[in-house]
C-alpha cells in the first residue's frame, strides 16, 4: 500500500481547517479541483472517507477526525525539522494560536506584530473564541497554542500560569469611577456569557462562595454586545481591564472595582500534554509570554499581577 504524500496531507488539514475547498485552496493558493483530487487520493490510500462534504462545506468525519490529529503532529514534527536546520534567525512554520477574545483585545495586535516583523517565515494562525472551544482546538490537535483561564495543568493539557488579573463592574457610560462590593453587585441586572464560558462559571462560583447569587437578565457569549449594553445603562457586566481594550474614550463603559472580596482569575499558556513544544511552536510561546510580561509591566494591561514562573 503507497504511503500519503506531504502534500495531501497539508491539503486535507487546511480542508479542515477552513470548512471549504474553495476557501482552502484560496489559502494554498491552488486550484480546488487540484486540491479535491489531492483529498480523494488520499481517502483511496487510507480506505476511508476523511471529509463528509455538504452544501455547506466539510467537516471530518470519525476518522477523519483521527487521522487530523495525526496530520497536524506529522507537519509540526516537519516544520520543526526545516527550523532546526535551517538554524537560527530563520525559523519557518504555522503555529495556530488560540486567544479568548478578552484577552485577543489586548495580545493579538502585538504579538502579531512581532511575529511578522521579526520571523517572516512563521505563519501565524489566528483563532479567536471562548475559552472552552480553544481548550477543545487543542485536543483535536487545531491548535499548538492557547491562552486558557487555566493555572494548573490537567488531563493531556500542560499549563504554564502566566497572570491573574482583576474582574470589575462594567456599567453604563460616565458613571463615577470607585468601588463596589460583591453583594451591592448581586442585586443588579446582569449580563453574562453563557453557562458554557469559563468567565461565566468562575464568577458564579466567587459570588456562590460568599453565599450571593446573581440576577442574570441576559446570555451573551459576545464581548462587543456585553460592552455596547453595559455602556448604554441596560445592564451591567463583569470583565477584566484588557476586555475593554482598544475602545474610544467617549463609547468607554465605566468600571467599579469589585470588593469585600476582590475577583481575579488566571491566564496560563497551554497546549497538549504529549505534544512538548518545538520549533516554530516553542518560539511564539516564548514570544507570547514575553508579550503578556511586557504589556502588564508598561501597565498596559491594568490591574494585572505576573504569575513568576
Amino acid at each position: 500500500m503507497s504511503s500519503p504524500t506531504l502534500k495531501q496531507i497539508r491539503f486535507f488539514v487546511a480542508a479542515v481547517d477552513w470548512g471549504s475547498l474553495s476557501r482552502a485552496a484560496a489559502h494554498l493558493n491552488v486550484a480546488q479541483p487540484a486540491l479535491s483530487q489531492q483529498i480523494a487520493q488520499l481517502e483511496a490510500t487510507l480506505r476511508n472517507e476523511l471529509l463528509s462534504r455538504t452544501a455547506r462545506g466539510v467537516r471530518p468525519t470519525e476518522a477523519g477526525q483521527r487521522f487530523y490529529r495525526h496530520a497536524r503532529t506529522i507537519l509540526r514534527q516537519v516544520d520543526g525539522a526545516v527550523s532546526d536546520l535551517t538554524g537560527p534567525g530563520e525559523v519557518i512554520g504555522r503555529v495556530a494560536i488560540g486567544l479568548p477574545t478578552s484577552v485577543a483585545t489586548i495580545l493579538a495586535h502585538p504579538l502579531l506584530s512581532t511575529i511578522l516583523r521579526d520571523y517572516p517565515g512563521i505563519r501565524p494562525e489566528l483563532f479567536e473564541s471562548l475559552s472552552g472551544y480553544l481548550h477543545e482546538l487543542i485536543a483535536q490537535r487545531r491548535l499548538e497554542l492557547a491562552i486558557l483561564y487555566r493555572d494548573r495543568s490537567g488531563p493531556g493539557l500542560t499549563v504554564q500560569p502566566i497572570l491573574r488579573e482583576e474582574l470589575f463592574l462594567v456599567t453604563k457610560t460616565g458613571t463615577p469611577s470607585g468601588t463596589i462590593t460583591m453583594r451591592e453587585v448581586s442585586r443588579l441586572p446582569l449580563i453574562l456569557p453563557s453557562a458554557t464560558h469559563t468567565l461565566r462559571t468562575m464568577v458564579e462560583a466567587a459570588f456562590a462562595r460568599e453565599g450571593l447569587a446573581l440576577n442574570v437578565i441576559a446570555d451573551v457569549d459576545s464581548l462587543p454586545t456585553m460592552r455596547k449594553m453595559a455602556a448604554a445603562g441596560l445592564a451591567a457586566a463583569i470583565l477584566p481591564i484588557s476586555g475593554l481594550s482598544g475602545i474610544d474614550e467617549a463609547e468607554r463603559p465605566a468600571m467599579l472595582r469589585i470588593v469585600a472580596p476582590t475577583i481575579t482569575r488566571p491566564l496560563g499558556l497551554c497546549y497538549a500534554a504529549d505534544q512538548p513544544l518545538a520549533g516554530p511552536a516553542a518560539l511564539v510561546a516564548d514570544l507570547m509570554v514575553a508579550e503578556v510580561r511586557r504589556l502588564v509591566e508598561c501597565g498596559a494591561w491594568g490591574n494585572a499581577v505576573l504569575i513568576e514562573p
